[in-house]
């Protein structure tokens, strides 16, 4: 090891400051200092301490025509960093097939970034999650054997190498040291999270990206591993996280890499819009008051998951849907929201106060507060800032006295609220060189630059500005009525402040040259300010979708890709990333009429067919069944899948996606909620709703398997702590992390081996547990099992087809049959560029059921008709004058609702 990568483990540098050994700045005693640097108060860059006002945006989630508007409206927003993670699977699709080019050119990214002088972090993996599928590694990855994934085994590790080598070398010649905006670089992501600690594999992944030439300092999240920097992720509880980063670490500055401003949505759920505007400036605050000096802000911008890259969070069915909103300050448009304005404001109150926030120490208040209100104080020799929190529901308003000031000041903290006072700071400077100092100010602002500022609070509210003139004699003040002005002894000015429905502005003058001018307004008036003139001036006509076309799906068009097999093949072992799967077979019956089918493990929902008729589809994961209508003779069952996206956050990667076993006719699904006995006696218990009993809970239940069944699998919750005949039941999956590994995660188990004619004993530790909201037993026949499969790629644009005009379809007699189909329409556009803030398109698919659509060729993603989207994004530098939409529906549903809507 070398002395970098020494001086980087052993955390400082020759001048005892740590940070990046490389590219060093030289001090005016002859040492050195690295360009990026930190203590246990902030980073310091370019010898500079800087408050990190980080971005998260995924450059991956929009197109590079919108790179440029995206990276403006962050740096408008006050932001002075971008995040982003690298997704390795979207740069390696194909193994040894790299792809940087188009909307994939990180470099160009970055690049884009360091003309706006944005500094970078960047978070490369190998494992990111980000809700992208398979948590960004290679799709290919999980069909090869005895493969572990995020862990020191041989053939994972193989392939990581493989892709340091790649990405590496791209980012080490945009690092800050070799003349780029890098400043961070993240080791692999919240590996504490995971719940396996492996300090092998992190070192690793360490000394993989210090040999390979990164300089500037390494980071982490919720994964600390020697010579990284830790941040957390999380939302509230700001103070909390301060501690465990104090407990753990005495030298690195307090940083949240995830704040967690928003949130992701999945299939079937309900709007992500939990946190809004206001909570976010409190918890902003409330960062700052817990002595937090780097934030970034996830997501400022979430975009889309076009094509199929959304993936599977911890959960049973928790499925990405293509919008990747997040409920972000920007929209998945890049419109601002009420977030956006609220982090621009306070933005303006740091950059104003970063010398005192970056180089505070955090002390007990010491102003006399009422009971109702709580307090925290930041010291510096610049100023102070003092943080006032509401206890309760109303809000107070109350008098203070603030250091030796001869004044009560005014001050109203609203309910549940938080104040920020700021006193013995620099307002301005006087003709002699001399300071105005603020010294107490309870009302809000943006922060006070060059002598102009503003200061608000809520409507009808008092506040407070008290100035030191120090020493300054000559000057005009001109403070307008309902303002109150009284001149105190020692220079001092105490402007009680009134925030009214009208603006009124405070100027100070010395000697005909304005010092200090600052307005006093009310919250609602900032909030308001500048958001029309955000969007765009003109509304473009609608354009309208013509000359609809529709074809049928003909598996006939794939049987030469097809590959049989005893059992279906999941999307991995194919050979198949994502998209469709057509899994189709043949079985006779002695008679016609309804049989029970059996899929004993899926991982996506599935559409159902049987002599081409649709009978019916699931959207049960892990196993399901459903009757089906079957014929005398030969019968043709086709199932088709669509791969809702791999796990992306749980200790089980890599999950077979499709169908991975064999269907079985006459199966059974029991649903094993009901019938528990606490240790197998008394009342019996359904697991929706556990007893309250002390300790281990022991739950009994027998089930009989009188019909001799040798198959069964069970899915649901707290398989972990299930036991079958008394053994534990094998797992297939086990969703669980260290966040829930103590509750009751969800799971597939095998329990075939442990199953045994007659009575079976099932019995479950239910302690600590109040609920479980799930547990299936499926259970078949080994003979009933359906055997010689095809499994074949399906919905495939490109192929050719012979299309159809659309029928009016205006009666239900005219409706077309349930069947794989796709549609076809064409549409003008003349938007403008979308890189000049020109129109936007989406696309509404009222009536649809579920598949994937593609204009001129690029898939836009997934959709489906359970919500929660309804409409889908268009990137506008995928348009051009005359275009093409093309439609894949699963159930062939007609496109008489579908619709463009431009703004």
């Amino acid at each position: 090891m070398g002395r970098v990568e020494e001086e980087m483990l052993n955390g400082r540098g020759d001048d005892g400051m740590v940070g990046s050994p490389a590219g060093v700045k030289s001090l005016q005693d002859g040492r050195t200092q690295p360009l990026v640097a930190y203590d246990r108060h902030s980073w310091i860059i370019r010898g500079q301490r800087v408050f990190i006002r980080s971005a998260a945006v995924h450059y991956y989630r929009l197109t590079r025509g919108e790179w440029v508007e995206l990276l403006d409206k962050v740096k408008q927003a006050g932001c002075n960093t971008v995040e982003t993670y690298i997704p390795w699977n979207w740069h390696e699709e194909t193994p040894g097939k790299w792809d940087f080019s188009g909307d994939k050119d990180l470099e160009h990214f970055l690049d884009l970034c360091a003309e706006r002088g944005l500094y970078a972090i960047v978070r490369p993996g190998p494992y990111i999650c980000a809700e992208w599928d398979f948590g960004g590694l290679p799709w290919w990855l999980s069909a090869e054997e005895g493969i572990q994934y995020r862990t020191m085994n041989d053939r994972f590790l193989s392939h990581v190498d493989r892709y340091w080598d790649e990405i590496v070398p791209r980012l080490a010649r945009h690092q800050i040291t070799a003349g780029g905006t890098v400043i961070m670089v993240q080791v692999e992501n919240e590996f504490q999270a995971y719940g396996k600690p492996d300090q092998a594999y992190m070192e690793y992944l360490r000394d993989g990206l210090l040999a390979r030439g990164i300089d500037v300092p390494l980071v982490t999240c919720y994964g600390g591993v020697e010579g990284a920097v830790e941040f957390r992720n999380f939302w509230s509880g700001a103070d909390t996280h301060a501690r465990i980063l104090e407990q753990r670490f005495t030298d690195q500055p307090k940083g949240v890499m995830e704040f967690w401003i928003g949130w992701f949505e999945k299939w079937g759920g309900a709007k992500a819009s939990q946190k809004s505007a206001p909570q976010l400036e409190r918890a902003c605050y409330e960062l700052l008051q817990a002595g937090f000096t780097a934030i970034n802000y996830y997501m400022f911008f979430g975009g889309t998951n076009f094509d199929h890259w959304g993936g599977r969070t911890i959960g049973e069915d928790t499925y990405m849907i293509t919008s990747y909103d997040y409920d972000a300050p920007l929209t998945e448009y890049l419109e601002p929201t009420p977030k956006y304005k609220t982090l621009q404001r306070f933005h303006g109150f740091v950059n104003w106060l970063e010398p005192v926030l970056t180089e505070a120490e955090n002390c007990a208040c010491d102003i006399p507060l009422s009971k109702s209100l709580s307090g925290r104080t930041l010291h510096h020799k610049d100023g102070t800032l003092h943080f006032m929190t509401n206890l309760g529901g109303e809000r107070y308003s109350g008098q203070a006295i603030f250091g030796d000031l001869p004044v009560m000041a005014d001050y109203t903290v609203e309910g549940d609220g938080m104040l920020p006072v700021v006193t013995g700071v620099a307002a301005c400077g006087t003709p002699s060189g001399g300071s105005i100092i603020i010294d107490a100010l309870t009302g809000f602002t943006t922060g006070i630059h060059e002598g102009r500022g503003i200061i608000y609070h809520e409507l009808g509210q008092r506040s407070s500005l008290v100035l030191n003139m120090n020493g300054l004699q000559e000057y005009e003040l001109d403070c307008p009525l309902p303002l109150q002005v009284k001149r105190l002894d020692g220079g001092h000015l105490h402007i009680r402040l009134f925030h009214g429905s009208e603006p009124r502005t405070i100027t100070i003058r010395s000697e005909g040259e304005v010092l200090l001018q600052l307005t006093v307004t009310h919250r609602e008036a900032v909030e308001a300010a500048g958001v029309q003139n955000m969007g765009r001036e003109f509304i473009p006509s609608q354009p309208e979708l013509e000359d609809w076309q529709y074809a049928e799906e003909n598996p006939d068009d794939y049987r030469g890709e097809g590959k049989s097999a005893h059992a279906p093949l999941d999307f991995s072992t194919f050979g198949k990333w994502s998209g469709h799967l057509l899994y189709e077979t043949k079985f006779d019956a002695d008679l016609a009429g309804n049989r029970t089918l059996l899929l004993p493990r899926l991982e996506d929902p599935a559409q159902v067919f049987i002599n081409s008729l649709y009978v019916g589809g699931t959207d049960e994961i892990g196993a399901a069944a459903l009757d089906v209508p079957v014929q005398k003779g030969s019968n043709l069952l086709q199932i088709w899948s669509q791969n809702m996206g791999r796990y992306n956050f749980t200790a089980t990667l890599g999950e077979p996606k499709g169908l991975s076993e064999a269907p079985a006719l006459d199966g059974r699904r029991i649903c094993m909620l009901k019938g528990w006995q606490v240790d197998g006696a008394g009342r019996s218990h359904s697991l929706l709703r556990l007893p309250e009993i002390e300790g281990r809970i022991g739950l009994f239940k027998s089930w009989h398997n009188e019909q001799g069944y040798d198959r069964a699998v069970i899915v649901g919750y707290g398989l972990s702590r299930l036991s079958l005949n008394g053994r534990q039941v094998p797992l297939c999956l086990q969703n669980d992390s260290a966040w829930n590994r103590d509750d009751a995660p969800y799971g597939v188990a095998d329990a075939s081996e442990l199953l045994q004619a007659g009575e079976n004993r099932l019995e479950l530790d239910a302690a600590g547990l109040s609920s479980i909201p799930k547990l299936n037993l499926y259970v078949y026949h080994s003979s009933q099992a359906l055997g010689s499969w095809t499994t074949m790629p399906a919905a495939l644009p490109e192929r050719v087809r012979e299309w159809s005009a659309m029928p009016a379809l205006r009666e239900p007699s005219t409706e077309l049959e349930h069947y794989p189909r796709w549609w076809r329409s064409g549409f003008r556009w003349r938007g403008s560029d979308a890189s000049q803030g020109g129109c936007k398109l989406k696309l509404s698919l009222d009536g649809m059921t579920k598949g994937a659509v593609w204009v001129n060729g690029f898939c836009i993603g997934r959709y489906w008709g359970i919500g929660p989207q309804e409409d889908y994004k268009i990137p506008a530098d995928k348009l051009r004058e005359h275009n093409e939409l093309l439609i894949f529906d699963e159930l062939g549903a007609a496109p008489r609702q579908v619709r463009l809507i431009a703004w």
